[in-house]
């Protein structure tokens, strides 16, 4: 029966891919912003590049590059960040000369070079306010779909998925654990959440801003259920950017910060509904602090040249016996990693892989900074919440990290067609 549907369904498939790769930026890019959250819970097969959000990509990668060859170039100048990222990934790849795990290296590069490829792609292209309202839906449509999973899971699942194979859902699980990750799905609602902030401070119409304040409240629900601690911090510093950088609807947003803390705090203590009920359990796995002090200690013979990208679990299982009160890790391979996205470029490219990173991080501020201020407070909001997650977190190779990157790069270029746009009109009109 499996097969038959197969057959049947083959068509359809093939269709929806060439649709895909004849519009990737308002078809493809969309769907791809959409389907981040769910990570490989939507997918085909259990590979790194089974999941939906990484066909999608695929498609994109085609699409993208087919319509540089019969499409306009952009009339923003090429950003500076496209070529740091790339010498970030050459940096990357010649690790692997030296790597303490050749494979892991190669097939790390791959995933994180065809990022980079699909953030030069759509950096190249000319991008115009459709495209970018089109992904900014997208990634409001994702967010609420993967909370309202959740809140079915709550209510009519008997539970979030369970962090230890084999046990049922209820008590002890988080959302998330059959996504990205519950702190990795927190993050991943930072984009949306932003974006519905700022249109329920700054939307003309007062219908447009209830809704919107409503999906973002529904997103702060999202995060509170995942339980993440660094998410919720990341959320509250994404507002008080939004209030520093919008136009107009402080007091809209000062009012969602105070309400948002105190739901936080209710919740994180309180724990209605089971609602960000942890467990945590220090004889099974190493917490941050051992993570850390692992990874400092291994950064003297490390960090210099780098032991090979994706290889920190090597570096860990080397150091922790010479470090004392260090914890053996075992359980999730995810354990291993360092928790701390400068720690990770530290120990897997060294000093030249930081260079880099931080040189692109600190580019890509500056060009959200100088977006209009009616556009800048998302994707600045967003770049800096991702950022300051990333301390806890080992999320580079994760799409809603560079989701926060890609939005800068749309609304720059949307920026930069509008006001050259606004010229020639005037250049045609001397009386305008």
């Amino acid at each position: 029966m499996s097969g038959l549907m197969l057959v049947l369904l083959a068509p359809l498939g093939v269709l929806f891919a060439l649709l895909c790769i004849q519009k990737p930026l308002t078809v493809s890019l969309p769907l791809f912003a959409a389907s981040i959250p769910f990570g490989s819970l939507i997918g085909i097969g259990h590979s790194r590049f089974s999941s939906l959000s990484s066909i999608l990509g695929f498609l994109m990668l085609i699409g993208l590059t087919l319509r540089l060859v019969v499409v306009r170039k952009q009339r923003a100048p090429l950003s500076g960040t496209v070529f740091l990222w790339i010498a970030f990934v050459a940096v990357a790849t010649t690790t692997a000369l030296w790597s303490l795990g050749p494979s892991l290296t190669a097939n790390g590069v791959l995933e994180i070079g065809s990022l980079v490829a699909l953030y030069a792609l759509i950096s190249m292209n000319q991008i115009d306010r459709e495209i970018v309202h089109r992904v900014e839906q997208g990634l409001i449509a994702g967010g609420l779909a993967a909370v309202g999973y959740g809140v079915v899971q709550l209510t009519l699942l008997g539970g979030f998925p369970n962090d230890v194979p084999g046990l049922p859902p209820g008590p002890g699980g988080r959302f998330g654990n059959d996504m990205l990750g519950p702190n990795n799905n927190a993050v991943a609602f930072l984009l949306p959440f932003c974006i519905c902030l700022q249109r329920a401070a700054t939307a003309p119409k007062a219908s447009t801003r209830r809704l919107h304040a409503a999906f973002a409240f529904l997103m702060f629900v999202g995060m509170v259920m995942t339980g993440s601690r660094g998410g919720m911090l990341a959320a509250v510093l994404c507002i008080v950017v939004l209030i520093a950088a919008v136009p107009r609807g402080r007091g809209i947003l000062a009012a969602f910060l105070v309400t948002g803390v105190i739901a936080g705090l209710v919740a994180f203590f309180l724990h209605p509904l089971g609602l960000a009920e942890r467990e945590v359990s220090t004889t099974s796995s190493s917490g941050r602090t051992s993570i850390w002090k692992v990874g400092l200690a291994a950064c003297p013979q490390y960090c210099p040249l780098g032991s090979g990208w994706e290889t920190f679990p090597i570096v860990y299982e080397r150091t922790q016996p010479t470090v004392p009160g260090a914890e053996v890790l075992v359980g999730k391979g995810g354990s291993y990693q360092p928790h701390n996205v400068i720690l990770l470029v530290g120990i897997e490219l060294g000093v030249p892989g930081l260079l880099f990173f931080f040189s692109v991080l600190g580019l890509s501020l500056v060009e959200a900074w100088r977006l209009p201020r009616a556009v800048r407070g998302p994707p600045l909001a967003a770049l800096l919440g991702t950022y300051q997650a990333s301390l806890f977190l080992s999320n580079l190779g994760y799409k809603f990290f560079w989701m926060a990157f890609i939005m800068v790069a749309l609304y720059r270029s949307a920026s930069y067609l509008e006001r050259a746009e606004e010229r020639e009109a005037a250049e045609l009109d001397p009386v305008r």
